[in-house]
């Protein structure tokens, strides 16, 4: 990483890392309909007995999470390139608000006829559209709503180092291993509220994703020549030290996590297996982000970013109204497995209708609204090249990668 925003084009997507992402949310779904508690509220009986062959596997699904914040960690580093402190802000703002929004007030409609739901008040539908309803006290709109203020607090130490200047190197470096070891630090010293204001349980999954971008980027840098041999080989030194003592952190992490899913479940969810789902999901980003995982074939490519544009509608719409959907069949007779693609596919349509009514339309304008309020003199300055936008939740307009990949096709 350099001391200043990059000028050069913007590298080809990754279509691979699309496909991840949509995984991963898609593995989310699955979970909260056949493996949580609350599912088996809905269901009328045990998912563990109910789905018993499936709930073998989608008993793992909240590793999905930590999935998401690794992509995260990769993606928001590399979209914070080029990119001022107003502009990432923007980008952070517009990508995630309409989605938002659309999906608590949707919930809040869906409250009003459907009685099995979470009942929320005025008060808590309209700080849940923050984004950090926790901070205040409210109830989540949505079970998943907790893990956008894990991920607020990461954007926000991003934009506070932006603050300082281009997100550097060492600075870069510097957050994946300083935030795990404050949180671990302040919880050893016996203050836990404060280390889970610290987020101490995700902070080394953010970790892990900066690390593998440094990682990508010295890779590609050695591969091309751009940086003297030596200088070269001690970056890659330095990022595979750090990999590797961030993926210790993380396997003390999940096995804590996968005895507290034991627990929540009330079913076997092995240590050894959630280490293993997390180290694949690690070689799996890798993977995704080599120059072999950018699509030429323009169909494929434009249903991989699809993909990726319905991750994050989906992620935060399907729990309540796949629930609704569930009760209702379920109660009327109707059979596990099409009560079960029924939730599926409502959860789908809504994530499509969100993401084409209200995201594409709408996210842009939010994005140059915000960004040209916190930077009055924008009109006046040229705006700097960016890479992709590729976040945990979070990708760039569908239709506009569709229209570069036909382009370059």
């Amino acid at each position: 990483m350099t001391s200043t925003p990059q000028t050069t084009q913007p590298p080809p997507r990754k279509h691979l890392l699309d496909v991840l992402r949509f995984g991963a949310a898609f593995a989310v779904v699955v979970y909260h309909f056949t493996a949580t508690p609350t599912a088996s509220q809905y269901w009328g009986t045990e998912v563990s007995t109910l789905f018993e062959g499936l709930n073998q596997v989608s008993r793992y699904g909240w590793l999905a999470v930590e999935a998401f914040f690794v992509i995260s960690g990769f993606a928001i580093l590399w979209s914070s390139q080029g990119r001022t402190p107003a502009q990432f802000t923007g980008s952070r703002a517009g990508r995630l608000y309409p989605g938002l929004w659309a999906c608590v007030l949707a919930t809040a409609v869906l409250q009003t006829f459907w009685s099995g739901g979470r009942e929320l008040s005025l008060r808590d539908t309209l700080l849940n559209l923050t984004m950090a309803p926790d901070v205040f006290g409210a109830e989540l709109s949505q079970v998943v709503y907790w893990t956008l203020l894990v991920e607020l607090k990461f954007y926000v130490l991003v934009g506070v180092l932006m603050l300082f200047g281009a997100l550097t190197r060492v600075r870069a470096l510097t957050l994946a291993l300083a935030w795990p070891a404050a949180g671990m630090l302040v919880q050893g010293f016996g203050y836990p509220e404060v280390a889970e204001h610290l987020v101490v349980r995700h902070s080394v999954y953010f970790g892990i994703g900066m690390v593998l971008f440094l990682l990508w980027q010295d890779v590609t840098a050695h591969r091309d020549q751009t940086v003297p041999d030596g200088v070269a080989r001690r970056a890659l030194l330095v990022d595979l030290g750090a990999l590797a003592l961030l993926l210790g952190l993380s396997v003390d992490r999940v096995t804590t996590s996968a005895h507290q899913a034991s627990g929540l479940q009330g079913v076997p969810v092995h240590g050894g297996v959630a280490v293993a789902v997390l180290l694949a999901v690690v070689g799996a980003v890798w993977l995704a982000v080599q120059p072999w995982a950018t699509l030429h074939n323009r169909h494929l490519a434009a249903l991989c970013v699809l993909a990726g544009a319905l991750t994050y509608p989906l992620y935060l719409v399907h729990t309540q109204f796949g629930w609704a959907v569930t009760e209702l069949l379920s109660s009327n007779g109707y059979g596990t497995w099409t009560a079960l693609t029924a939730a599926t596919a409502v959860s789908m349509l809504l994530a499509a209708a969100i993401y084409y009514a209200v995201e594409r339309p709408f996210a842009t304008r939010l994005r140059r609204a915000v960004t040209s309020a916190l930077t009055p003199d924008l009109a006046r300055r040229p705006l700097t090249p960016r890479v992709p936008d590729d976040s945990v939740h979070h990708g760039r307009d569908a239709i506009a990668q569709v229209q570069q990949s036909r382009v370059a096709a």
